[in-house]
């Protein structure tokens, strides 16, 4: 007789238990359900914590904040947002940037690296604009490439550095400036370094880069042209920061290769 009562009041206590974790449940279920979505991500992440724990493995951390940082974290490894055109940089051109700095670091050091890489976006945005210029313009005035260099400015530094290859025609040396990358970054660099040289400043070298050398020579202010202004910005508020996060962080030699 006391084992019939010992069991009924066993059943008993089980099925309160029961009805009482049921009610539970489909409270937790209601409010879950009324709740944004954090709420509910919350659920599943307590729901992962408790099945880890069945299966005795390690919990992994699972919150909606974790998980946003995460994913932000990995965007902003990869992408660049240029403050000046109020656009991201698209894969191809942070890699013209980092081609850039790498082509100007070895040839003039880390000044010159950051100087390329801010004329390469002031003349085409590093590729965005294309790699022809100005139609308009008469043929033995216009520029080709990422970083529009002028036919009579190739020809300069091709005297200089016959390694940079031969080149028959007009033509032909038009269709390694548009079609090859490097080879126009590594024109543009001895040339930006060539009118250094010529020049007395910095500034006088990005006029002479930009309406020529002659034509420069004209400019009495040369910090206030409107080519040297832009570029600048381009120096720093764009490059600099570009650099900081892809290139000073690690090494910059194979970072770039």
């Amino acid at each position: 007789m006391a084992d019939k009562n010992l069991k009924h009041s066993c059943g008993t206590q089980l099925k309160t238990y029961l009805l009482g974790s049921v009610a539970i449940i489909s409270t937790v279920a209601a409010v879950v359900l009324s709740q944004p979505h954090s709420a509910v991500a919350s659920l599943k992440a307590e729901a992962c914590f408790i099945e880890d724990l069945a299966s005795n493995t390690t919990p992994a951390v699972f919150t909606p904040d974790s998980v946003v940082t995460a994913h932000s974290d990995q965007l902003n490894n990869q992408l660049f947002w240029n403050t000046l055109t109020k656009s991201w940089l698209t894969d191809e051109q942070a890699q013209l940037l980092k081609t850039a700095y790498s082509i100007g670091y070895e040839n003039g050091g880390h000044e010159h690296a950051e100087l390329l890489q801010a004329v390469l976006l002031q003349e085409t945005i590093a590729g965005q604009l294309g790699r022809i210029g100005h139609m308009t313009a008469r043929v033995g005035k216009r520029s080709y490439g990422v970083m529009q260099v002028k036919v009579t400015a190739a020809r300069d530094v091709l005297k200089k550095h016959k390694d940079f290859g031969r080149f028959r025609s007009d033509e032909e040396l038009i269709v390694a400036l548009m079609t090859d990358d490097d080879f126009n970054m590594r024109i543009a660099s001895k040339f930006l370094l060539y009118l250094g040289e010529k020049t007395s400043s910095v500034e006088a070298s990005l006029v002479a880069y930009n309406i020529g050398l002659r034509g420069s020579r004209k400019i009495s202010e040369p910090d206030e042209f409107k080519y040297v202004v832009r570029t600048k910005n381009n120096l720093n508020e764009v490059v600099q920061h570009f650099n900081q996060k892809f290139i000073a962080s690690s090494d910059m030699h194979l970072a770039m290769r």
